[in-house]
């Protein structure tokens, strides 16, 4: 039986139990977003949609994920999940439906035994994959001690590490955060083979409440690798500084760095800032953006600015709409606008829909860019309106004004059972 026929089949299985058992154990969540461009020949330019279903019996779970975009299916997803007691079991199987090919699994087996836990990782790569065929296990333990002060935590490499391992598409008509799955499990790391490829041994603990301690001690196939220690001090003086020394020592080098910080979240508003300096010397404070948001009566006010954007990025709200390092927004997958937008100013108002147990939203969001020459250097400005049922259904309308006119409208909707 070909992938192809085994994915039909569990497909048809999921639906037909679900036209059955709709009033039953069945839960479930449908999203949908089509995007359209008035000024292109083509309006229509980007469609995403997923449906999660899950059927839930006793200590059971069995879920199914799948999403879609303009091009077709991209990727289906079938999940496992058991709990007795002290044990519990959570899988997981990625398809590529275009070809029916299998890509990945990953299986993680739990057992608790507070101040104890075990995990039991193991992950394999489908043959059609770039990596070929590859598996390999992960050994983890995982302890408490002194009433959660301090802790360790052991893991076995077996052919597998936990760095994590992603699987993309492309897609020349979207750029949607769904084009990309990332397991932690990576079996790639060593070749396909029951046998030992590394250890990575962890202690943390938190002294007189403000200094953290967290000492790495790693080993590879031939032995020890490295051992990294790291002291955070946390308030240092009784002010928002705080300051981390850094050692590693590997066979042949070691090296420390000197890392001050400042805490700078003040409630409604937050600073982004840096300490500047080398070799143990600081030379300066580098404030790279400030965010402030307050909320009043159902209005929320919300304004964003990025004051270096040669470096720094303003990522989307799925992502926390934070200011972090292009490469490292880049590094973590996380969607972010364009690199020229300094400036986000947001204002949202929601009222309650009476009689209905829902509300209703609307906001405005005003981008303001390092290039454009306009007044007050406007980029573009986005305006939505959200209609929230319960937890049952929402639906936007989003519409995305630049400086060439009307350039798209948003239509999304989720729906919940």
């Amino acid at each position: 039986m070909t992938y192809r026929s085994v994915v039909i089949a569990v497909v048809l299985i999921l639906l037909g139990a679900s036209t059955c058992l709709a009033l039953g154990p069945f839960t479930g969540t449908w999203e949908s977003e089509i995007s359209l461009s008035p000024q292109q020949t083509m309006p229509f330019t980007s469609f995403t949609s997923t449906l999660d279903v899950s059927f839930h019996i006793g200590f059971l779970e069995v879920s199914s994920s799948s999403d879609f975009i303009s091009s077709g299916w991209l990727w289906q997803e079938f999940g496992l999940c058991a709990s007795l007691g002290f044990a519990s079991f959570d899988g997981v199987l990625l398809f590529e439906p275009q070809s029916g090919s299998f890509l990945y699994t990953q299986g993680v087996l739990t057992l608790n035994f507070y101040p104890l836990t075990m995990k039991i990782y193991s992950a394999m790569t489908g043959p059609l994959t770039s990596h070929g065929l590859n598996y390999g296990y992960v050994l983890d333990i995982y302890g408490e001690l002194l009433n959660g002060y301090a802790s360790f935590e052991s893991a076995t490499f077996l052919g597998a590490d936990l760095s994590g391992i992603t699987f993309v598409q492309t897609a020349s008509n979207t750029s949607s955060n769904l084009l990309t799955k990332t397991y932690l499990t990576d079996p790639t790391s060593d070749s396909a083979c029951l046998c030992f490829s590394g250890e990575e041994f962890t202690f943390k603990a938190a002294l007189f409440s403000c200094i953290d301690l967290t000492s790495v001690t790693t080993f590879a196939k031939t032995g020890f690798e490295s051992q990294e220690i790291e002291l955070s001090f946390i308030h240092l003086f009784g002010l928002p500084l705080n300051l981390t020394l850094n050692y590693v020592f590997s066979l042949q080098t070691a090296s420390h760095t000197f890392t001050p910080s400042l805490e700078t979240n003040y409630g409604c508003l937050k600073i982004y800032s840096g300490i500047l300096g080398s070799g143990g010397h600081i030379t300066g404070i580098e404030i790279y953006g400030v965010a402030f948001q307050a909320s009043f009566a159902g209005t929320t006010f919300t304004s964003i600015s990025n004051l270096n954007t040669t470096d720094y990025v303003i990522t989307t709200p799925a992502y926390g709409s934070i200011i972090e390092l292009e490469s490292d927004a880049i590094d973590g997958g996380h969607l972010f606008y364009a690199q020229e937008y300094w400036e986000i100013i947001s204002l949202a108002v929601e009222t309650p829909v009476l009689g209905m147990g829902g509300s209703f939203t609307f906001s405005v969001s005003t981008f303001f860019s390092t290039s454009t020459g306009l007044l007050f250097d406007w980029g573009k400005s986005e305006m939505g309106v959200t209609l929230n049922l319960g937890k049952a259904f929402s639906a936007t309308s989003t519409v995305i004004i630049d400086t060439t006119g009307f350039s798209e409208w948003k239509i999304s909707m989720t729906v919940s059972w």
